[in-house]
């Protein structure tokens, strides 16, 4: 009878083994493979989840990339000389708006509301914008790594202070993206009243106003010849200066006035005198409102002013310099896509290799645990006949006396 009721049992629950007692090396078996389909789950949610979240980081880099190519065309249509200073402020509005559509980026959250960009600080907006326009960083450098098997994690974040500010120029400056968009911008807004070289016929006046004292470089050509000059000045006297250039074989005469404070420049040949390349001591980034400064007055031989003065800001103050950072902030984003996408690889081939194995353990698990019905109601037939017949034989047993056995 029991047989029979644990037969019943296993059909209609569709399962093989109903109570630990029914196969006690397979019911501790099917234990160990349903504890380890468990963690393969898991595995597969972390991967997927990854994979969510690496795919998003892919998406707002692109994006990021995509606001840089723009500020790359507007900074080279900015340079055009031909461009007014409200062409030029039109322009910079623009790049007001990428800086605010990189903030958001930035600030990008996946489908639980977690921050992408900053750390381990999920629920912390990594970017912040005070009313100075100052972007400041306040998630951490926290990388979020899930476990993917039993011997991998893998690392679905990367820290907004790597992805939008560990940047360093090819001069070796540090900067971010924020602060290269503000540099572009305060680039074309200065465009206007600056000059990258400053160029006269034949004689020019010189003045320097100097809120920065250190040494200052910068590249004369006269004609055909050019010399490098790098001269450390404190204040306005421009007297060491004058004395380097005379010693330069430049067939430029250099001679001072205004008490030392403007110097004359005049070409032996009456041939054109540039002024280029000018780096003033401690500027690495555009100023909105350039502290020092070279103003070049082209002349006359009288001493008449030939058109109007030239302004020679840092070389950092030109958009010139800007497209240089523009070349490497893209190789930069670049660089960061690639690694977010060689983790998308990675974390797709081990969520694929995950579910191949949940699929093999879901096959173990359902030969072991699935019952086999057509077997068991043929078992379960087999056992009520037999049933039946010893109930026959003992009702006739059961209904049998002295007289039959006489008889």
């Amino acid at each position: 009878m029991e047989n029979i009721q644990s037969v019943q049992s296993k059909i209609a629950s569709g399962k093989n083994i109903v109570f630990a007692s029914d196969d006690p090396v397979g019911a501790v078996e099917l234990s160990g493979l349903k504890d380890i389909n468990s963690k393969v789950g898991q595995y597969i949610n972390n991967a997927e989840l990854s994979l969510s979240r690496l795919q998003m980081m892919d998406d707002t880099l692109e994006a990021a990339k995509n606001v840089f190519i723009r500020c790359n065309e507007l900074a080279i249509q900015a340079a055009n000389d031909v461009l007014a200073p409200s062409d030029r402020e039109s322009i910079a509005l623009e790049f007001d708006e990428l800086k605010k559509e990189l903030l958001s980026l930035a600030n990008t959250t996946d489908s639980t509301g977690a921050h992408l960009f900053s750390g381990f600080k999920t629920k912390t907006t990594p970017f912040v914008m005070d009313s100075t326009g100052t972007v400041t960083y306040e998630g951490d450098r926290g990388v979020i790594s899930l476990a993917v098997s039993e011997s991998r994690m893998l690392e679905s974040t990367i820290d907004g202070g790597t992805v939008f500010r560990d940047i360093v120029t090819s001069d070796g400056v540090s900067t971010d993206l924020f602060e290269a968009v503000d540099n572009i911008s305060r680039s074309i807004r200065t465009a206007s009243s600056g000059v990258e070289a400053a160029k006269a016929p034949g004689i020019a006046k010189i003045n320097l106003t100097n809120e920065d004292p250190g040494t200052y470089s910068f590249t004369i050509t006269s004609g055909s010849k050019s010399a490098d000059f790098s001269i450390d000045i404190t204040g306005a006297d421009l007297s060491d200066l004058r004395t380097a250039i005379n010693a330069a074989d430049l067939d430029i005469t250099a001679t001072l006035e205004d008490s030392n404070t403007t110097l004359k420049l005049t070409n032996t040949f009456s041939q054109d005198i540039t002024m280029s390349n000018v780096k003033i001591p401690g500027i690495t980034k555009a100023q909105e409102q350039p502290t020092s400064f070279f103003t070049f007055q082209p002349v006359d031989a009288s001493g008449n002013s030939l058109g109007n003065s030239q302004t020679l800001y840092d070389f950092d103050q030109t958009i010139a310099s800007r497209l240089d950072e523009m070349v490497t902030i893209q190789n930069h984003l670049a660089n960061q896509r690639a690694k977010v996408g060689a983790r998308l690889n990675s974390a797709q081939r081990q969520t694929d290799i995950m579910r191949e194995r949940q699929q093999l353990i879901n096959k173990d698990i359902s030969e072991l645990a699935d019952a086999d019905l057509a077997e068991l109601v043929t078992q379960l037939q087999s056992q009520l006949t037999s049933q039946e017949a010893t109930q026959k034989a003992f009702v006739r047993i059961s209904q049998l006396n002295l007289f039959d056995h006489i008889g």
